[in-house]
């Protein structure tokens, strides 16, 4: 009887292991499983453009985590398939953590609020009265539109948007995706835009240095890189310059907002990122896409950033503004 007690249960150890070792007899199938998690782990670690396809299939990082963890999960119910699926499993998991928002210090909700508000608004066609909704629903102290024109920007500073925002960056740029502006309930002094090499395609980036009667002074820089799909080069370009100028400009608090057009699964992006806190923080871990927020093709990529240094998130939200195929950011901080 003792021997019986000793023996079953590791017959039963083995029996379990042979389980989970059985796919080998199909190695094909492992080793394809073994391949794809090392792509997708690898895949946001690649700092390089391989002609553009790499930045656009390192955006897409999110939705091949998710498939890949329904994929895993649904394998491993068969036994067959259970090595793969783990495989495939912690592949989808690796690939995904680079994509995760950095966490980041609770805010005190008794101190002084500071509300921003920062919209892609595709080429000046985004609804002027969901937008000036917003800015007078939200008390916005500072709001960065992306993509605008003078016309849109003349529609939203109406008599009682202005009122509440009556300070603004430079006139926009003309053509296209150019114009970008910074509306602020607080005077401003402007600073030029953020430097971009001469060799580099560039939207505007203008930066103004903001006087709060309790929070000081504190930079603003709107952020626009070109599109890696429309010019690689020119978006790691930009994105190496904002990452040169926000390191040399420290003597003030920072607010960056804006479209990066990169997300954390991009490693570019992440070197911007990494000396900052990012609003969405506030909003937990899983990045929430942004883009994009039209056509069939639900939003998928989180590209759109208000990133701040020397404040802390407090509130952080997605908005939807009609017009756009980019979701908007409010955020709220404070020191």
């Amino acid at each position: 009887m003792s021997e019986v007690a000793v023996t079953e249960p590791v017959t039963k150890a083995m029996s379990t292991t042979q389980r989970w070792l059985l796919p080998v007899r199909a190695p094909f199938l492992t080793a394809l499983a073994a391949i794809a998690a090392m792509i997708v782990v690898v895949l946001p670690h690649l700092n390089i453009l391989g002609g553009g396809i790499v930045p656009v299939l390192q955006a897409l990082t999110p939705v091949v985590c998710l498939a890949g963890l329904a994929l895993g999960l649904g394998l491993m119910m068969f036994q067959r398939t259970r090595l793969p699926g783990l495989i495939v499993l912690v592949g989808a998991l690796l690939g995904g953590l680079p994509s995760m928002v950095p966490g980041a210090s609770t805010a005190d909700v008794q101190a002084d609020r500071l509300t921003v508000l920062s919209v892609n608004v595709q080429v000046g066609n985004a609804s002027v009265s969901e937008l000036t909704d917003l800015i007078l629903r939200q008390k916005t102290d500072v709001v960065v539109l992306i993509e605008a024109d003078e016309n849109l920007i003349s529609e939203v500073l109406s008599p009682e948007v202005f009122k509440d925002l009556p300070f603004r960056s430079r006139t926009v740029t003309t053509g296209g995706a150019s114009g970008s502006v910074i509306l602020s309930k607080y005077a401003l002094v402007e600073e030029g835009d953020i430097p971009v090499p001469a060799s580099a395609v560039a939207f505007d980036q203008p930066v103004v240095r903001v006087t709060h009667p309790q929070l000081g002074e504190f930079r603003v820089a709107a952020i626009h890189p070109f599109p890696p799909v429309a010019g690689a080069a020119d978006w790691k370009e930009g994105l190496g310059a904002i990452r040169d100028w926000q390191n040399t400009h420290t003597d003030l608090p920072l607010i960056m907002a804006g479209d990066f057009n990169a997300s954390y699964a991009h490693p570019v992006f992440r070197q911007v990122a990494k000396d900052l806190v990012n609003t969405a923080s506030a909003n937990g871990r899983i990045a929430v896409p942004t883009w994009p927020a039209t056509g069939r093709v639900p939003a998928f990529t989180s590209i759109d950033h208000v990133l701040v240094r020397g404040f802390n998130p407090m509130e952080w939200e997605r908005v939807s503004v009609t017009g756009t195929d980019h979701y908007g950011i409010l955020a709220t901080v404070t020191q």
